[in-house]
């Protein structure tokens, strides 16, 4: 997304350079959790700034299409839940996903406010358990 015109991101990334250089354990070269968390916040925080910039128009389409998707991955997890190939396919992404959101319970959260509910629990054979109903 681009930067939002008019917007001074400069006490921002300050702050953030602050702390990544209090925090960092690498040396500044990109690989500790420190510099590779900061930068990700940074790029977030560029997104929310740009997103809230646009007319309000253009906010509540995004808004309807976040929702539209939210109801298509309610389709897939009502799907998932009741094709066991499919619960066995779909396993091992399911494992990823919540290992790059840091775990199951940052995955939960995540799911919760996407509005998709619960999500599978892991298995840890690669496979997946029926999906957990509740809201």
């Amino acid at each position: 997304m681009e930067p939002a015109e008019g917007i001074d991101y400069s006490p921002l990334h300050r702050e953030i350079d602050a702390l990544k250089t209090r925090l960092c354990s690498c040396r500044h070269e990109g690989t500790c959790v420190s510099c590779r968390g900061f930068e990700m916040l940074r790029e977030q925080a560029q997104m929310v700034i740009a997103a809230a910039s646009q007319p309000v128009l253009l906010q509540v389409a995004q808004e309807a299409s976040i929702k539209h998707l939210a109801e298509r991955f309610g389709g897939l997890q009502e799907k998932l839940a009741t094709d066991s190939r499919l619960q066995e396919l779909m396993g091992p992404v399911i494992e990823r996903i919540v290992e790059d959101l840091g775990g199951p319970e940052a995955a939960q959260k995540f799911f919760d406010e996407l509005g998709l509910g619960g999500m599978p629990p892991q298995t840890g054979d690669g496979g997946s358990k029926a999906y957990d109903d509740r809201v």
